[in-house]
């Protein structure tokens, strides 16, 4: 999803690990038969050329394929309690990954190898709960795949579950892979965020560019100014720095508080949700203060919008974090978010000197 005419890919993967046999049952053979004459033409270059050639076919049908079907995060999944053996999940996390060296020396004397493991912790969503990802070496892309598939690592698993229990979920993979802009054409503004996890943060939004030249707020004392200005205020205040003249009054049904396609990231506009947090709740934001199952971040993330920024005027707290992450990195439509807490509100109120915050001059600071 991106605002301009022509439709830019918002990543591309590469696979350390891709099971060829599961994939061509997901996406089915039908889906690769004209590539497969292709392959043919490849047959005197060689085994491993036309393995390559294969890998690469298989990855480019599975993204078009995760597009289409946009499978759920296990984020997701989790959040609204929905989770069962068998249901196919993608997770995009930081993985300890260990058991390839292990492997690489059964091999070498000859002894049936071992599974190597990737694991992933989901204290996120529950205290103590972990994803263990066991493989096969087997099915490696390449020899780079060893280093790759070793130590911690970020990487994007597409799986699904087959045993839950005991502060565990045990999955099978279909592919390990980094989602990564693409390096030889045009690419989304998304895929330019996939580092941070789909994460921005205020400082790099263009539009609010004079926040740049405001220090950090970190005094409780500050904070506590935001306690007195309705969130309607704090809304009007957006609207205004991002010069969008369309604001609706708030009623119980609407998915966001403001939508705008004058926000500009990366130097391009971008369409853009907003949903605003007032001092009704003057607390830490937390899941609770969310609806059930996180229901407003899922309203959310309904919007046809590629940025989805969540504003509160207290402090934000990590599981709603990474309840933004689990529904802004859906393979099949991903968004970029943006948390902006008390703190991060009043800097933004000092850059443009809005509801009542003085406007400092950056010499004096």
């Amino acid at each position: 999803m991106n605002s301009d005419t022509e439709i830019l890919p918002d990543y591309d993967l590469t696979c350390w690990y891709l099971n060829i046999r599961r994939v061509l049952e997901l996406i089915g053979i039908d889906s690769i038969a004209y590539d497969l004459r292709g392959l043919e033409a490849l047959s005197q270059l060689g085994d491993a050329t036309r393995q390559i050639s294969l890998i690469v076919t298989l990855k480019n049908r599975l993204t078009e394929w995760l597009h289409n079907h946009n499978p759920p995060t296990l984020g997701q999944l989790l959040i609204e309690d929905r989770l069962k053996p068998g249901m196919l999940f993608t997770h995009y996390d930081r993985y300890f990954c260990k058991g390839l060296s292990q492997v690489s020396a059964a091999l070498r004397k000859g002894r049936t190898p071992p599974a190597a493991e990737a694991y992933a912790k989901l204290d996120t969503f529950e205290e103590g709960l972990i994803l263990s990802v066991r493989f096969h070496h087997d099915h490696l892309t390449s020899n780079s795949a060893w280093t790759e598939l070793s130590g911690q690592r970020r990487l994007m698993v597409l799986g699904a579950a087959t045993e839950i229990g005991g502060g565990r979920i045990e999955a099978i993979p279909w592919v390990m892979a980094d989602p990564l802009p693409d390096l030889f054409g045009p690419h989304s503004i998304i895929a330019n965020h996939w580092s941070n996890r789909l994460e921005v943060h205020l400082d790099s939004i263009d539009s609010f560019a004079l926040v740049r030249d405001v220090p950090p707020v970190r005094s409780k004392k500050e904070l506590a100014k935001l306690r007195d200005i309705p969130e309607r205020e704090i809304k009007e205040a957006f609207a205004e720095i991002i010069a969008e003249n369309s604001v609706n009054p708030d009623w119980g049904g609407e998915q966001s508080d403001l939508f705008s396609a004058q926000v500009r990231i990366d130097g391009r506009r971008i369409s853009t949700a907003f949903a605003f947090k007032g001092p009704a709740k003057f607390h830490p934001m937390t899941m609770a203060d969310l609806g059930k199952n996180g229901d407003q971040i899922n309203r959310l993330f309904a919007e046809p919008a590629e940025l989805l920024i969540l504003q509160h005027c207290h402090e934000i707290t990590p599981p709603v974090r990474g309840t933004m992450r689990a529904f802004a990195q859906q393979m099949g439509n991903p968004r970029i978010f943006c948390l902006i807490d008390g703190y991060d509100t009043i800097r933004l109120l000092q850059a443009y000197g809005k509801c009542g915050f003085q406007a400092e001059a950056k010499e004096a600071r």
